[in-house]
């Protein structure tokens, strides 16, 4: 959502005869996929892969809560945005999930679990935006990445919160089969993805502390 835009104007302005295929990334097995030249790149959280395949990191993924503008239970307890949601709040509150697999736990929880905590995940979905569509209009939180989190709230009536534990940040890297290192074409396409995330800002969002709640639209 945040790269793809930008990325395809860019693409279309500079090589206008190029396509693009993009896919879920629950397609499958990235190492496979590689091989078997099904894709030529993929964008993906740290994952266990062949020898033979390269990969390069694009930016970290630090975690947000995202809620509702007028979620009650907050409200209420008197939490402002920006502002951490209490621990005893976030376990009891329901929480809305991106599940690539229809699982329904994920990093969070992994985290929630080694203190002996565990919260109410009530709502799975597919995608990052269904997750904040879901929040804006119902009682959920959500752990979304932060660049996500921000953008959505630009255009949906959610606030930004701070967890209430340190949530792992997976680091985002581009993967692709060794044998493309030196190949003209491909390299020039990692390089399009590489100067297009640049432009996007991630390296700037190491903590919290500069969130800025947005006005509802």
């Amino acid at each position: 959502m945040l790269l793809m835009p930008p990325f395809a104007a860019r693409i279309a302005a500079m090589a206008p005869r190029v396509s693009f295929r993009f896919l879920d990334s629950a397609v499958g097995d990235v190492s496979r996929l590689l091989q078997e030249d099904q894709i030529d790149v993929a964008l993906e959280r740290p994952l266990e892969v062949a020898e033979w395949v390269s990969s390069v990191p694009l930016f970290g993924s630090p975690f947000a809560i995202i809620a509702a503008k007028d979620n009650v239970e907050l409200r209420q307890a008197g939490i402002r945005e920006g502002e951490q949601v209490p621990l005893g709040l976030f376990c009891e509150l329901p929480h809305a999930l991106r599940s690539i697999d229809g699982s329904m736990s994920g990093f969070t929880d992994d985290a929630l679990g080694r203190m002996g905590r565990t919260r109410r995940v009530t709502l799975a979905l597919p995608h990052f935006q269904a997750v904040a569509l879901a929040v804006a209009s119902g009682p959920y939180l959500a752990a979304v990445p932060m660049q996500f989190a921000t953008a959505a709230a630009k255009s949906l009536p959610i606030g930004i919160y701070q967890p209430p534990i340190s949530i792992p940040s997976p680091a985002v890297r581009m993967y692709w089969h060794a044998r493309r290192d030196d190949e003209p074409p491909h390299r020039w396409v990692r390089e399009q993805v590489l100067d297009e995330v640049g432009k996007l800002g991630f390296k700037d969002w190491d903590s919290m502390a500069d969130i800025q709640p947005y006005p509802a639209v």
